[in-house]
């Protein structure tokens, strides 16, 4: 069985719920009662902070799958999920969730994959704090989202609906910092920003760009 079964198996378990964009789909906290399959708008996962200062640990789109941890592991979520958008979710509930993973290997397959996946996210994440300056991290995770998430635009990416208050969360850093990262960013020629709008000029471009271990921008 491949993944789009799975989650064709997930769709047949739940059901199909609207959500609107800024509601919350599951609260840190909470019991984990239930597992998500975005069908289509887009969610954030946020993490709160001790010190009152939330990051965001990643944007999803359709096909995500979020929540099944929880469930599995029944603890308490750790984290928020938070509409950006308006679209649909497949609600499936915690212990229909578990007996088709007691029932199905392929199922617990797709959750190995699902934390492989995240665990090297926030391996990455950690990798960028670590090694680069905040407008090298947010050029960084601009071009990561935008392969994810954004739309073609010539030889680079779009990224829409996403503030600066959500940049800043997603690299760790202040608004401040983030706002003087993207006028350098615009100054090296490689962003054009609007309002809610990046677009990544040549995607391949600033690749070679971070791979320079003498770039800096603005520099």
């Amino acid at each position: 069985m491949d993944f789009e079964t799975v989650r064709a198996r997930l769709r047949a378990l739940g059901r199909l719920a609207a959500f609107r964009g800024g509601e919350l789909l599951c609260v840190a906290g909470e019991d984990s009662d239930e597992v998500l399959l975005i069908e289509t708008g887009s969610v954030k996962v946020v993490l709160p902070g001790k010190n009152g200062v939330d990051s965001i640990l990643g944007f999803y789109g359709p096909g995500a799958v979020l929540g099944e941890m929880g469930v599995l592991s029944g603890t308490r979520r750790s984290a928020t999920i938070m509409a950006r958008t308006g679209g649909h979710a497949v609600h499936v509930d915690g212990t229909r969730f578990l007996a088709l993973a007691d029932e199905d290997p392929e199922v617990l397959r797709f959750v190995t994959d699902l934390l492989r996946q995240r665990l090297s996210l926030a391996d990455r994440r950690q990798e960028y704090r670590a090694s680069m300056d905040v407008p090298a991290r947010l050029a960084r995770q601009l071009l990561d989202l935008a392969r994810e998430l954004g739309e073609p635009a010539g030889p680079g990416f779009v990224v829409r609906g996403v503030t600066q208050a959500e940049l800043a969360q997603l690299v760790t850093a202040s608004p401040k910092s983030v706002e003087h990262a993207v006028a350098l960013l615009r100054q090296d020629g490689v962003l054009v920003t609007d309002r809610r709008y990046y677009q990544i000029v040549d995607a391949d471009a600033l690749e070679r760009k971070l791979a320079d271990p003498g770039w800096r921008p603005g520099g």
